[in-house]
């Protein structure tokens, strides 16, 4: 009996050897970045910030955007897209915002259907797509219901997805599956429940209708008005080989080690926009300008009676206050975008990592404190 139990130990310490040795020979070392010693500048104080926090946090890059009173005070970014091949992340860089997509499938749904006097409130019926949405159930749902979460979808199961053996679908290929198989994915209850099929959903209905692609609908209606001309929302993932890499902290080591993301469908109106750094100041320029901003009329339609969060955005509290955007985390990339009409500010932050310590919002906690002592 002492010999099997020596035996079965001897086993367990081999296999956690090699379990050690598998997790260190694959975790990278800390990005080291040099602090800031002397802070005279809003741009040195909110540096000094962001590369704190990459070494509290391990973080392979970050970048940022603030605007205050219509005007971007602040744009930089530190560390490496990629740590294998050292490219330098830069506010010009193409990095992946996961649900902050979200935000822009919102203002396209409102370009598209308020110039049809398509209200908030009504169903799908309204939209009027012939005999494969008007007799199906899928008609009756209503569109506010969608864009707030509310509308009975849900997505697939991980056992579902590993079933599947499914890779990336196509866009219209997966919504006329969606629509086929619609009794699988949705109930009629009407509590809240987050699923990325109600954005990938509404992409599709906005492709079907106005016979064009996802990415050329956004871009008209939502991208070229407010000057974001390096965004888009992809067909094919990844971008390049070796490039913009996602990152997670290793068990053991708490080192960090690429987390590879895959996307069900593609373009995915839910979580695929590929934009930079520039590109969200932009869009967060236009935010503030009420009256006068290029997303004004669509907000317009975005917010309903008694309530103050345009359908399609988050609220948090930033600094004791309440902002109004969107939380983007997908595998190795985090990344937030808040506004505040109080403040007049806004803030974006992006890291190629994976949050799991709400670093996203300690940081933007720390901006925005600085800013407003």
């Amino acid at each position: 009996m002492t010999k099997k139990i020596k035996v079965l130990l001897s086993v367990l310490v081999f296999w956690a050897a090699l379990f050690i040795a598998w997790e260190w020979w694959h975790s990278f070392p800390k990005v080291r970045v040099i602090s800031n010693t002397q802070v005279n500048t809003v741009q040195d104080g909110v540096d000094s910030i962001l590369k704190s926090a990459m070494l509290t946090y391990l973080l392979p890059s970050i970048s940022g955007a603030i605007v205050k009173d219509g005007k971007v005070i602040y744009l930089n970014a530190f560390g490496f897209e990629n740590l294998e091949t050292k490219d330098s992340l830069t506010v010009d860089s193409r990095v992946l915002v996961a649900s902050i997509s979200k935000i822009f499938i919102a203002l396209s749904v409102a370009s598209s259907f308020q110039d049809r006097g398509i209200l908030p409130f009504d169903s799908l019926y309204a939209i009027e797509l012939g005999p494969s949405l008007n007799f199906s159930p899928l008609g009756s749902i209503r569109i506010d219901h969608l864009l707030s979460h509310q509308s009975g979808i849900r997505d697939k199961t991980f056992s579902e997805k590993i079933l599947s053996f499914s890779k990336s679908q196509n866009l219209n290929e997966w919504g006329v599956e969606f629509i086929a198989n619609l009794a699988t994915y949705h109930s009629d209850s009407s509590y809240y429940n987050y699923a990325d099929s109600n954005y990938d959903l509404l992409g599709f209905l906005l492709t079907a209708n106005d016979a064009t692609d996802l990415d050329t609908f956004v871009k008209t209606h939502v991208f070229e008005p407010s000057g974001m001309t390096n965004s888009e929302f992809v067909s094919e993932w990844p971008m390049k080989e070796k490039g913009l890499t996602g990152y997670q902290k290793t068990f053991i080591w708490k080192r960090i080690e690429p987390k590879r993301i895959s996307f069900p469908v593609l373009p995915s109106p839910s979580s695929g926009l590929v934009t930079t750094t520039k590109d969200m100041s932009m869009a967060m320029v236009q935010l503030l300008r009420g009256e006068n901003g290029a997303y004004q009329k669509a907000l317009d339609w975005l917010i309903i009676e008694d309530e103050d969060v345009p359908l399609g955005f988050q609220n948090t509290q930033i600094n004791g206050s309440e902002w109004i955007g969107h939380f983007g985390g997908q595998a190795g990339y985090s990344s937030l975008l808040f506004y505040s009409k109080e403040t007049k500010t806004a803030i974006f932050l992006f890291a190629n990592s994976r949050d799991k310590s709400d670093f996203r919002i300690q940081i933007a906690n720390q901006v925005i404190s600085y800013l407003s002592p």
